[in-house]
């Protein structure tokens, strides 16, 4: 099987989990005999083509009005400009078609379509190969690919939103499947109007690729201090604040928090003022093994409503269990009580409530070490390779079936859920 993807950035450019799950899968398909074939932007302008780990890449420019990681200091009419360019761009269909007509592949993902658009989707079914679309965040919803507005989660899609999504709602049953890294995600995208007759919608949570050796833990007597961590980057619609001001209810001996990532200086010199206790520790930038070696638990205390939390299930790997806010896709990958806990979204007084218990009872490491381990399992790469590699298969079983023919069917959850 030949699969190509589609992704605004690819590796050696990768920035984020986006790039990182693309990667695996590209290379899980060339470690089992299959070929794969990435497209992605050229931050430098310059088409060009290479490899990477037995990945054929190939890097095309952006025909647009600037790179869109660099829009500080753009003034709002190019900000929209920019952004009406992208709902539908024909130049940068017109490129990938070229590539497509050398590749010839057997089935196209398309992931983060930022800077390519969604005039690719046309474009792939007119040459009569197989579509897949990964969902790794809300931009085909929204062009700021979030969904909030200020400092809250948006209820619903806005005006704006709506008018720039209007083709993406127009082509986004041309897919034949779907797939999306959380049940939630999905549904707040389909409640945009998106995706209503694509026959087939599957939930595959993530991969890891990771390979470590986690240090075993022991269980610790009741009242027994423990150490929690945030690993992330540090900006206001992760939460940290909440995290913080949980803490601050506790006796500065019974909790270290360990704040591992970076983010802009004058949120972080703020962070630093308002907790100045010496039981907060802020690392910047560390490396997640290392660090996850360092904590008893992980608290992902974010209030925007996260697609997933990659860091969630690499902690597991490590026998890491983790307290989620309940938001966006987080919640589906803990198992209450078992490999973390859930607390409601921005409320540092429910998070404290958990904290202290878990101290007061005693922190049961032994046990979350071995349902993490267990549950690992689950975002290994063979499996979810598996589990991507059955949609591709089924994609290319049901090319021949009209995208208006077919009736709207469930989310699936896949095996790796």
């Amino acid at each position: 099987m030949k699969v190509l993807f589609v992704s605004t950035l690819y590796a050696p450019n990768e920035k984020g989990g986006a790039e990182r799950t693309v990667r695996i899968l590209a290379e899980s398909l060339v470690a089992n005999g299959h070929e794969a074939v990435v497209v992605s932007l050229a931050p430098d302008g310059q088409a060009r083509q290479g490899e990477i780990g037995g990945v054929r890449t190939w890097y095309v420019p952006l025909a647009n009005l600037f790179w869109k990681q660099s829009e500080a200091g753009r003034s709002r009419i190019e900000r929209m400009s920019w952004h009406l360019i992208d709902a539908y761009n024909p130049v940068m269909a017109r490129r990938v078609r070229r590539i497509l007509e050398q590749e010839r592949p057997d089935v196209v993902q398309t992931s983060n379509l930022q800077g390519f658009s969604v005039s690719l989707w046309p474009t792939i079914r007119s040459m009569n190969i197989p579509l897949v679309q990964m969902l790794h965040d809300y931009y085909l919803g929204c062009p700021k690919c979030t969904m909030v507005s200020g400092d809250r989660n948006c209820a619903r899609q806005c005006g704006p939103c709506r008018v720039y999504s209007t083709p993406r709602r127009l082509y986004s049953n041309l897919p034949a499947a779907v797939i999306s890294l959380s049940r939630r995600m999905l549904t707040r995208l389909e409640d945009t109007g998106l995706f209503g007759d694509v026959p087939h919608k599957f939930v595959i949570h993530g991969a890891n690729n990771a390979r470590v050796q986690p240090t075993p833990r022991v269980n610790k007597a009741p009242g027994t201090p423990i150490v929690v961590g945030y690993l992330g980057r540090m900006e206001n619609t992760k939460g940290i604040e909440v995290l913080l001001d949980a803490v601050k209810r506790l006796p500065e001996s019974q909790v270290t928090v360990l704040l591992g990532g970076r983010g802009e200086e004058s949120y972080v010199d703020g962070l630093r003022r308002a907790y100045p206790a010496s039981n907060v520790q802020f690392l910047g930038f560390v490396r997640p093994a290392e660090f996850l070696e360092r904590i008893d638990l992980l608290v992902v205390p974010s209030v925007w409503e996260e697609p997933l939390g990659r860091v969630i299930y690499e902690a597991y790997g490590h026998g890491v269990p983790s307290m989620v806010a309940n938001v966006g896709g987080m919640p589906e990958i803990v198992d209450d009580g078992r490999t973390g806990f859930v607390y409601r979204p921005a409320d540092s007084e429910h998070l404290a409530s958990l904290l202290r218990q878990q101290i007061d009872a005693g922190w049961r490491g032994a046990d979350f070490f071995a349902a993490c381990i267990e549950r690992a399992a689950d975002f290994s790469v063979d499996r979810v390779f598996a589990d991507y590699l059955k949609v591709w298969e089924t994609a290319i079983r049901v090319q021949s079936v009209p995208p208006a023919a077919t009736g709207c069917v469930a989310p699936r959850t896949s095996t790796a859920s």
